[in-house]
């Protein structure tokens, strides 16, 4: 049984693209992973200042669609 050099170029080909699309497939999950691991924690920082800012503008600076209070 003998097998063309085409198609042992071939079977080669195949099993190397499928190697480098697997790892490129586990880099770019790790990289994804990283970058959300760094930014997440930005986020919610950036939601708690802001929510602490609207706060106390909210407290500081009531709109004048309040009702007085009495």
């Amino acid at each position: 049984m003998t097998i063309s050099v085409e198609k042992s170029c071939s079977i080669v080909f195949s099993k190397y693209k499928k190697e480098i699309s697997n790892r490129l497939f586990e880099l770019s999950e790790r990289y994804v992973g990283t970058g959300l691991s760094h930014s997440i924690p930005l986020v919610v920082r950036l939601v708690e200042e802001y929510k602490e800012g609207f706060e106390s503008r909210y407290i500081e600076y009531p709109t004048l669609f309040e009702a007085p209070t009495m």
